[in-house]
């Protein structure tokens, strides 16, 4: 509005202007108009270059015999043909210009009209635009709509320098070889009418999702990274809601790809040439170049993450109803590369519910089956704690291609079954069957000894705060479980477990009486007395006084 009453204020001038103009363009008509002058007598015309004559005088002395008339006077200086204006009748006064010929006075001149003139016609004001509030918002929404379709469009591909739809046009399923992938979500994105931004970014992921089934039933693997990408993308720049609406259709997508590369591997771990050469077969070698099994697993956790935040306390369980309980164990034998099953770990840490932990069976099974399952993926978590990752050798390369994984990241693998036990117990319900699980007990206390003991096996070693933070991590669990659990009794927990009372007693004493200094340092003071208090209910009073002064007598010394 400033700029169209800008716009008028400046018409205005300039039309005062033009008319100011237009006036004294006319005055200098009227001024520049010749007037008759006075009619005089006629004279002989004067020599421009000699003075008048004065009247009759006696003949000079410069007379050149022919004539009365005395010799003219010029000077040579001056041209001969070159008007000479008369001079002026009285000394001192310069002659007027043309234009001051007039004898009609000229008006002075005025940037304004007097004010007996009638006033200039000015222009009528113009009136305010109004612009209207939903048409801006439309324009806003339409403008969010429109930059999440760019960005997609211009958004690169992992895997390649090109954008995920220029690397489209490359693949074709194999039903209809002559139609790229390309133009097919093109296709679909032209049919768009969706309103809202967020009813946009669904749309995608739906279209994409369809994309990524029929790859399914052509087994047709080779666009698989493109699609995830594509999802990848869109989720990130969405809230979670939309990773929860999609989560029924992109789940049973993920594990059915994932299987065809984990299943293959977890059926080779269990042994059998004919597995082996399968999964080193070309075919399969074939398949898992196109799909990348960290990459399905990291969407997965961003929908089961979606979903455990979500207000809709159904949506977590609905996902964890979808995930089988064999999919999760699988992915978490020793044979699965180590980044596979830490996100897998990872992802289990969303599945901590009120009343089951884990995959959840269906309506139709029983609840024995439930806890069976349970039991069975607690199970699979703490044989971590002894497994080392370690991949199935291939039968045609030399026996030490296949390198161990270093030591930092299996304390660290460690240290993530620590988490997702520790996740498990905070329910009521997974403290508890933490604390029936005949295993679970046994092998955390195995686990602290083995903790306890590399700290003075391998002093000072670079993965000394690992070690620590193991400590400390599995002291808490193993407490917190002791102590929620009514009538629990932890020396009964340590007989199906090979070397449960020694290290019991081992650890604990060592942890009890240890003062947190040199290689025990970083050790809690909390942990210290959580150590004892397990230790005053599972000792006697004579067992307890000679394991202080074994302790007692050997920092004296």
């Amino acid at each position: 509005m400033d700029r169209l009453r800008r716009e008028a204020e400046s018409a205005q001038t300039d039309s005062m202007f033009n008319q100011h103009e237009a006036r004294e363009a006319g005055m200098a008509r009227r001024t520049a108009r010749v007037v008759p002058s006075r009619p005089k007598s006629a004279v002989p015309a004067v020599s421009p270059a000699g003075t008048p004559k004065r009247g009759q005088k006696t003949r000079a002395p410069l007379g050149d015999g022919f004539d009365d008339d005395d010799v003219v006077m010029a000077s040579p200086s001056k041209q001969r043909d070159r008007p000479k204006t008369a001079t002026p009748k009285h000394a001192g006064k310069r002659k007027r210009q043309a234009i001051d010929q007039s004898p009609l006075p000229l008006p002075a001149l005025q940037l304004s009209g007097p004010r007996s003139r009638p006033k200039e016609q000015e222009l009528p004001p113009v009136a305010e635009a109004r612009i209207d509030a939903a048409l801006l918002q439309y324009f806003r929404r339409d403008d969010r709509r429109f930059a999440l379709l760019h960005r997609l469009l211009s958004h690169p591909s992992s895997s390649d320098t090109d954008r995920i739809l220029e690397a489209l046009t490359k693949h074709a399923f194999p039903s209809k070889p002559t139609k790229k992938l390309s133009s097919i979500v093109y296709d679909a994105l032209a049919k768009m009418a969706a309103d809202d931004v967020h009813e946009l970014a669904l749309h995608i992921c739906h279209v994409f999702l369809d994309l990524w089934k029929r790859c399914q039933n052509e087994k047709y693997y080779a666009p698989t990274s493109l699609i995830l990408d594509a999802l990848h993308f869109v989720l990130a720049c969405e809230p979670a809601e939309t990773a929860v609406k999609i989560s029924e259709r992109v789940v049973p997508l993920i594990i059915a790809f994932v299987d065809l590369v984990a299943d293959p591997i977890s059926k080779a771990a269990k042994g059998g040439d004919k597995a082996i050469a399968d999964l080193y077969s070309p075919r399969q070698r074939e398949i898992a170049a196109c799909i990348d099994v960290e990459d399905c697993l990291e969407l997965l956790y961003l929908v089961a993450s979606s979903c455990a935040s979500s207000p809709d306390a159904d949506a977590i369980v609905r996902l964890w109803q979808a995930i089988p309980s064999s999919f999760a164990i699988m992915l978490l034998v020793k044979e699965q590369p180590q980044e596979q099953i830490s996100l897998m770990l990872r992802i289990l840490g969303t599945s901590a519910l009120a009343t089951s932990v884990g995959p959840i069976t269906t309506a139709d099974s029983t609840a024995e089956s439930q806890a069976n399952n349970e039991d069975a993926l607690i199970n699979r978590l703490t044989n971590l704690f002894t497994e080392i990752p370690k991949p199935v050798p291939d039968p045609s390369a030399s026996p030490k291609s296949a390198s161990a994984i270093p030591e930092p990241d299996l304390w660290d693998l460690r240290l993530l079954v620590l988490s997702v036990l520790t996740q498990f117990s905070i329910p009521e319900y997974g403290s508890s069957r933490l604390a029936q699980n005949r295993l679970c007990i046994g092998r955390l206390i195995k686990y602290l000894d083995h903790c306890i003991t590399s700290l003075y096996r391998h002093p000072i070693a670079p993965t000394q705060e690992h070690k620590v933070d193991s400590i400390n991590a599995t002291m808490k669990l193993i407490y917190h479980v002791a102590t929620t659990n009514a009538n629990f009794d932890i020396k009964s927990k340590l007989v199906n477990t090979l070397g449960g009372q020694h290290a019991y007693l081992v650890a604990l004493t060592r942890l009890a009486f240890s003062e947190g200094l040199v290689l025990e340092a970083g050790i809690e003071d909390e942990v210290v007395n959580m150590a004892h208090d397990i230790l005053d209910e599972g000792l006697s009073m004579e067992e307890g006084d000679a394991f202080g002064k074994v302790f007692s007598s050997g920092s004296v010394a």
